[in-house]
């Protein structure tokens, strides 16, 4: 499956040729293709996902553990 991500690689240079490189609308796409880049090697959901696990896998155990085990 293409990605935006490739969509916008292949299509800026053919855009840089037709208006120029100075052109507002193909510096809002490098612009845009740019902010996706990064956005794609943060994974800030990845972050937040692994710390929901540790905190399901805490409550399991606390679940688990008898009442005395939990003084």
């Amino acid at each position: 499956m293409i990605s935006e991500i490739d969509l916008l690689r292949d299509d800026i240079p053919r855009l840089e040729k037709k208006f120029g490189a100075g052109d507002p609308f193909v510096q809002v796409l490098k612009a845009h293709l740019a902010a996706l880049q990064t956005k794609q090697g943060q994974h800030p959901k990845k972050k937040s996902y692994l710390g929901f696990l540790n905190f399901k896998k805490s409550e399991i155990q606390k679940g688990n553990q008898t009442p005395t085990d939990r003084l």
